[in-house]
């Protein structure tokens, strides 16, 4: 039986966030915002996977919490 899940999935943004990147984007050679994210999240799981200690600097890390801070 074949996969019928396809290649790609749907993930929403606030379209104030996809509007500044299409500013961002504008004469860079990268056709959309959607391309430019793509990019920048295979960028990320590169880095994090190459160190996984990576995952816990970003700002909204799960299980982090800012007890005591």
């Amino acid at each position: 039986m074949p996969d019928r899940k396809g290649k790609y999935t749907t993930i929403s943004i606030p379209r104030e966030l996809y509007e500044r990147v299409s500013k961002i984007i504008e004469d860079t050679g990268f056709r959309s915002p959607t391309e430019y994210i793509v990019y920048l999240t295979r960028q990320a799981v590169i880095a994090i996977e190459a160190d996984g200690n990576l995952i816990h600097s970003l700002p909204y890390s799960v299980g982090r919490t800012d007890e005591g801070a």
